[in-house]
């Protein structure tokens, strides 16, 4: 039988411990992060976290949360898939801007706190089942709004319900793509800048894996499906 030299078994442990310490503070530190996020599925809403939302302002029937103006979410930053499924634990998702008034709302409180960027509900079709004809192109037709459903103007259209922004990183308008372009991953989200590229606040196309500030909009249809699924329930929404 070989013979186990006990002194350099206690080196190699302790260097494996050693080593595993400054990669659980490396880790705590945030010096590896990662690259993108693995997809998740949309989360079904928390009957009690429905019941106690906040609003901080109301368009017609809705209300709509504003994560910055928020004591608690003033410095969340997520990307935009978990900003969704934070707003649809709610009842919310994020916001759809198919009205002026919601569009120049938001602006206003962007501008108001100077606020970066924030997440939309704007998607960009480019997965299974997105190669219909009414679809294409889909850097033109195949933006829609994920919390309602409803399609997007064509992105070549401007004016104030298609706020585009009409220039980015690589001077041209938006969306461009830019980052999948230079070798990254789909821009296939929507997000607000504010005068990131001294073009006011505007629409750009976005890779989902970024993190900002989002605002969420009452969703009908989970509360509705809150409602029926609890029917004794002694909460309110």
């Amino acid at each position: 039988m070989a013979r186990v030299n006990t002194s350099d078994t206690i080196l190699a442990v302790s260097f494996f411990k050693f080593s595993l310490r400054i990669f659980t503070i490396a880790l705590f530190l945030g010096f590896f992060q990662p690259v993108y996020n693995e997809p998740k599925n949309l989360s079904l809403p928390k009957p009690a976290l429905c019941a106690a939302r906040k609003t901080h302002f109301r368009l017609g029937s809705s209300g709509y949360y504003v994560s910055w103006l928020e004591k608690d979410t003033r410095n969340l930053f997520l990307n935009w898939l978990d900003a969704r499924n934070w707003c649809r634990d709610r009842c919310m998702d994020l916001i759809s801007m198919e009205t002026a008034e919601e569009i120049r709302k938001v602006k206003q409180l962007m501008k108001q706190s100077n606020t970066k960027y924030c997440w939309t509900s704007g998607r960009l079709c480019d997965f299974t089942g997105c190669d219909r004809n009414d679809l294409q192109p889909l850097s033109v037709n195949g933006w829609f709004w994920s919390g309602s459903g409803a399609k997007l103007r064509p992105t070549n259209e401007r004016s104030e319900l298609n706020d585009w922004s009409y220039t980015g990183a690589l001077n041209v308008p938006q969306p461009d793509n830019r980052e999948k372009k230079k070798g990254g991953y789909a821009e296939s989200c929507l997000a607000i800048l504010n005068n990131y590229y001294n073009d006011g606040i505007k629409w750009h196309d976005v890779a989902c894996h970024h993190i900002k500030s989002f605002v969420c909009e009452d969703s009908l249809s989970l509360l509705n499906y809150v409602r029926s699924t609890n029917k004794n329930s002694k909460l309110r929404f």
